[in-house]
């Protein structure tokens, strides 16, 4: 009688430390897609901040200037222009750090953040600026590479934005 009371107790043990560990990944589950989003909210938050700079008039001037002149901007603007070029290749690498590390990764937002940022570099002021960093090595070599190929797929289609998820 004793050695089945201890053969229910082990069962109940069994399965209480089953019942533990199947909690235990459920909260991990759960704090892992709270991350992801989480991680989400500020690359977006990231975009809409830089995308929201140009609605400053004088600032959009001096970027629309920028992409059609690199050189004939002032050292001063060259400065913001760059910095503003920057800015974006940082968002769009943490875009695409968070997109990578997702279980399942978001296409269609990432050909549609793709696209916008290598509108930005195809301009013949972005292109200089593009070139000029990377005479200067502002950035990792893996973002030169990501960006380059985002570019070089471009070219391969005619400058027209890469529709197909596949060319990713």
């Amino acid at each position: 009688m004793l050695s089945q009371i201890a053969d229910v107790v082990d069962l109940i043990a069994a399965a209480s430390i089953i019942v533990s560990l199947l909690f235990v990944a459920y909260e991990v589950r759960l704090n892992r897609k709270q991350a992801e989003l989480t991680n989400w909210r500020e690359s977006l938050v990231m975009m809409v901040e830089f995308k929201s700079r140009t609605n400053d008039p004088a600032f959009a001037d001096l970027i629309i200037r920028g992409h059609r002149d690199f050189d004939a901007l002032s050292e001063a603007e060259k400065l913001s222009f760059g910095m503003y070029l920057e800015e974006g290749v940082h968002s769009l690498g943490n875009f695409l750090k968070h997109n990578d590390s997702l279980p399942k990764k978001l296409v269609g937002i990432e050909l549609a953040l793709t696209n916008t940022f290598a509108d930005l570099f195809l301009t013949p002021g972005g292109s200089a600026w593009w070139a000029d960093a990377h005479q200067q090595g502002r950035f990792m070599p893996e973002t030169y590479r990501v960006i380059d190929r985002m570019l070089a797929k471009r070219e391969a289609n005619d400058g027209k934005p890469v529709l197909s998820e596949k060319d990713l």
